[in-house]
Formats: C-alpha cells, structure tokens, sequence
C-alpha cells in the first residue's frame, strides 16, 4: 500500500526499488536550452513532458518579466524596494497533487529551474522509513511528522539560458 502511494524519489532513496534512474535529457526551445546542474538527480522519465511543457510555457513570459525586474523607477519607488529587496520573481507549476516545477528569475536577468516534490509522512511511511534510516535519521523524520506532515524535498534542476550563437546566424 504505501509503495504505490509513494514518489518515484522516496522509493528510490528509501526502498531501493527498480524504477528508473532519473535522466537529464537535452532540452531547448528556439534559443533556449536547458543547462542541467551537474548535482542535479534530474528528472523521473514520465516527468519530462510535463517539465518541457513548464518550459515552453514560460518562454514568451521571460522578456517581460525581465523588463518589469529592470524597469527604471525612482529610488524611493516601493515596487522598486520589493524587487531589490526579493531579488527574484518564482513561478510555479503543479506537475500533480505534490510535484512542483520552479521557474526563478533573479534582477540579474538569471533564470533558474528546480524541481519540489511534497511527501506526506504517514504512520505506515514512517514505519517503512525507519528499517532504511539510521537512529538519527529517523528520529529526524518523527520530528517532521509531529511539526507538519507534509516535508518537502527540493534541487535545482539548471539553468536556462539564451544561445545568442543561434540568434545571430
């Protein structure tokens, strides 16, 4: 029961299952392309039309949105401050009922993708958990359940960058 319930990443980490590995496909859209982070994991295979899908769709929103982050404002501007002080805009996409795609794109003009998964630490989860972790580990994960039964693991996947070769041919 808790094993279909599970993520491929808790079964993977946890249950030493035979899913498959996560991959890190290339990925580009016109001039855009995908940079994966060399301590990414990557993706879960049945994850990648879906995260492609974010990224075609934010596209047509990263020129804009840079254009707002970069705008000339008075010093004494609010919406100047919150920027400056933020430091980034985050869009979000639910891939389903826990997995999130992160777009952030900091005043820099950087634009950098993660991966969040929400897991839900049941009684039975715990359970299974605590004859893979170590004392510590598992108090760790009890800990978790008593404050909020929801934990979130989270990686940046890369960056997504600008392939201004392309544009000049």
């Amino acid at each position: 029961m808790v094993m279909s319930q599970t993520s491929n990443f808790i079964r993977n980490l946890f249950f030493n299952s035979d899913l498959d590995p996560p991959v890190k496909p290339d990925i580009s859209f016109g001039n855009y392309f995908l940079k994966w982070d060399e301590d990414s994991i990557g993706l879960y295979s049945n994850e990648i039309l879906k995260f492609k899908s974010f990224i075609k769709n934010m596209i047509p929103n990263l020129e804009p949105i840079m254009k707002m982050i970069n705008i000339s404002r008075p010093k004494n501007d609010p919406f100047r401050k919150v920027i400056n002080d933020r430091g980034q805009f985050s869009i979000s996409d639910k891939y389903n009922g826990r997995i999130f795609f992160i777009l952030n794109i900091d005043t820099g003009g950087s634009t950098v993708l993660f991966r969040e998964e929400r897991v839900l630490i049941n009684d039975e989860l715990l359970e299974k958990l605590q004859l893979h972790c170590d004392s510590k580990g598992f108090t760790l994960l009890s800990k978790l359940k008593d404050i909020n039964d929801v934990v979130s693991v989270k990686w940046k996947i890369g960056d997504l960058l600008f392939n201004r070769m392309e544009h000049s041919k």
